[in-house]
């Protein structure tokens, strides 16, 4: 972000507030905050590894097959895959693949809040062969330019929930809130309000541009006389039960503009390489929301005075928290493929391919928005439920844009692939692919950003490790004119330690943990020069355990505030279509 480091440490001004659901006068105490709700300022490791992973969509007959295409060819998606499939070309070729996704979400042990689908509809794939040079008596048989837009990943789905956090008069213990991790980082930054009881946002570190909403919306409030910890919770009472809920809204992909070329040599060895340049577009709108209930007092909220053990009434309380946060990622990325396909004898062909890191530049911006609803505690006592008070207010927009932005490389990619063809009858084939994301590396970041790029490099060699990724795929013709076609794939964790990224604090979103996928297509002559392809995938993505929010001590490593642990799993329905022309 383009931040101002220094805190807004102003005049410091007693104010008339709400007494604390937890208040200490002792020395202030240094947190570590993470979760998915905090920290959306800057960019993580696990955002850049989410980044990194892609996903075989190309043509509907590659769709069809599990992606299993590194020794095949003859298909425009052989420019993303292995650029040697190209050299199979005899003719010239023109696809278009439109695609349909839907995403569907789940979250153990929660309840639907919003919505868990979401459907968009996409270009898979879109390109031409030109066979440019053919020669029936000279070792290079032939040569075939191709130029393609595919989709190599996508980012559009939902997932939604709420789960409760219930008080127990029996044990006492405060039910965790957002306003706990607020005030602690506002304690923990030094920061005080001004001359006239206002944090200026342009003055703060973005990281607590939430905290600060929480205080424009009353939710923590600042006590001069709290000594070094004078921030705390207020209108919150310590007997409260709390509704979490979470909405997270993804959108965008990663497309790839593909300039390939590729070569026969007597129709026994396939030889290629790819120009890829990439349009990245991601946005995520996130909405986190608390809602209190005191079930064991009719509705009303209080405060408990640890030094007498009394409860007391208090004389305003919330309702309701809403903090929603706007997150967009905007760049582009190049990187290069080569391949090479060896058909040894009839039937059997062996393919490689090494995709090099892709070198992105990406800008990156963010705002947050908090809505509050007060009620007088009075007014719930004599009239029952009624409708609060709304407070809160916006941030400003904080932005890394070119040339003070971010710049990484993605994994390396290396794969191999070996299929055979029994005769017009039936092809089988399988792929293995090792992608090393303990490789990944932050180039350039922002200035004044809390990590270094060797914070960066460091935290890639130590906490992720190379993917293996296994994709198997069958064709088989029981007519002329008429293509069945059955696959999978299953990859594994880029995570060393997975409870490394639902504990620690240097964590962005949840990671895909593990994703495995079947497949099934048609494909469908409509005359010599005209066929059609049809496609569906079922794809299970599982992201690691993660944490809402949660504030750890650093010199201990206890957890002070924690929201608990949720698993969240996405399934993606792919259907497509392919039209080829053929000339």
């Amino acid at each position: 972000m383009k931040r101002i480091v220094k805190i807004g440490i102003l005049c410091a001004a007693a104010v008339a507030l709400m007494p604390l659901r937890a208040q200490t006068a002792d020395q202030r105490i240094n947190y570590g905050f993470g979760g998915s709700v905090l920290n959306r300022d800057m960019l993580w490791t696990s955002d850049f590894a989410e980044l990194s992973r892609t996903h075989l969509f190309g043509t509907a007959r590659v769709m069809g097959m599990g992606g299993a295409f590194v020794s095949l060819g003859a298909d425009l998606t052989s420019m993303s895959l292995n650029p040697a499939g190209l050299g199979m070309y005899r003719g010239s070729e023109f696809t278009i693949t439109p695609l349909v996704t839907v995403a569907h979400a789940s979250t153990e042990g929660t309840n639907t809040w919003q919505n868990n689908n979401k459907t968009r509809f996409a270009m898979a794939n879109v390109g031409v062969a030109l066979n440019i040079y053919e020669s029936g008596s000279r070792k290079l048989t032939s040569l075939t330019l191709g130029l393609g837009l595919n989709r190599v990943a996508d980012f559009n789905n939902r997932y939604s929930f709420s789960s409760e956090s219930l008080y127990d008069p029996s044990t006492g213990a405060f039910m965790p809130t957002i306003g706990d991790i607020f005030s602690q980082q506002l304690n923990s930054w030094g920061v005080r309000p001004n001359s006239s009881n206002q944090l200026l946002m342009d003055y703060l570190h973005p990281s607590v541009w939430p905290a600060a909403l929480g205080y424009d919306g009353y939710m923590v409030d600042y006590f001069a006389d709290g000594g070094e910890n004078p921030w705390g919770v207020a209108r919150i009472g310590g007997n409260a039960s709390v509704l979490h809920s979470m909405d997270v809204v993804n959108s965008g992909s990663i497309n790839e503009f593909d300039i390939s070329l590729g070569g026969n040599i007597n129709n026994i060895v396939y030889f290629g390489a790819t120009l890829g340049i990439q349009s990245v577009y991601k946005r995520t709108a996130m909405t986190y929301q608390e809602e209190y209930g005191y079930f064991n007092t009719n509705g009303v909220a209080q405060t408990l005075n640890r030094q007498t053990g009394e409860w007391s009434n208090l004389t305003e309380q919330l309702e309701m928290m809403n903090l929603t946060q706007r997150m967009t990622i905007d760049g582009s990325g190049v990187n290069l493929k080569l391949g090479v396909v060896v058909r040894p004898v009839a039937g059997l062909r062996v393919g490689l391919a090494f995709h090099t890191p892709t070198y992105y530049a990406l800008d990156y911006s963010y705002r947050a928005g908090i809505t509050t609803s007060i009620v007088q505690t009075q007014d719930i006592i004599n009239n029952g439920s009624i409708r609060g008070v709304q407070k809160g207010n916006d941030s400003p927009a904080a932005s890394n844009e070119a040339p003070d932005n971010w710049h990484f490389t993605s994994p390396a990619r290396l794969m191999f692939g070996a299929s055979y063809t029994f005769g017009n009858f039936a092809i089988v084939s399988v792929d293995y692919e090792r992608d090393w994301y303990n490789g990944i590396r932050v180039k350039g970041v922002p200035r004044n950003n809390e990590l270094s790029s060797e914070d960066y490099k460091a935290e890639f060699k130590h906490n992720f490790r190379a993917t293996n990724s296994l994709r198997v795929g069958a064709e088989i013709k029981p007519l002329p004119f008429l293509a069945v076609r059955v696959g999978g794939g299953y990859t594994d964790s880029m995570l060393q330690d997975r409870a490394m990224y639902t504990y620690g604090t240097n964590a962005g979103m949840p990671v895909t943990y593990q994703s495995c996928y079947v497949s099934a297509g048609l494909g469908l002559m409509l005359s010599r020069t005209v066929s059609l392809d049809l496609a569906y995938q079922n794809v299970s993505d599982k992201l690691n355990g993660y944490q809402l929010f949660f504030s750890q001590d650093y010199a201990t490593g206890d957890l002070k505030t924690w929201s608990g642990v949720y698993n969240t799993s996405i399934t993606n329905h792919y259907i497509s279509m392919s039209l080829n022309f053929r000339f």
